[in-house]
């Protein structure tokens, strides 16, 4: 899901990775599901992503 809202939002992983000042692999491995987020992180990359957590977490829900 995280993946296609990046899509959707145009951004490439290596954008998302730079606003969150963090290594491009860190986008790929949770993309991948090679890693999972905490909360706070969630909320980090959501707001990257032009949404917010609430949303993400609403939609994986339904």
């Amino acid at each position: 899901m995280l993946r296609k809202l990046r899509v959707d939002a145009g951004l490439t992983q290596v954008s998302v990775a730079a606003t969150l000042g963090v290594p491009q692999s860190f986008v790929s491995k949770y993309e991948s599901g090679e890693r999972r987020l905490d909360v706070i992180e969630l909320q980090h990359v959501a707001r990257a992503l032009g949404t917010d957590a609430a949303a993400i977490v609403q939609s994986l829900a339904q």
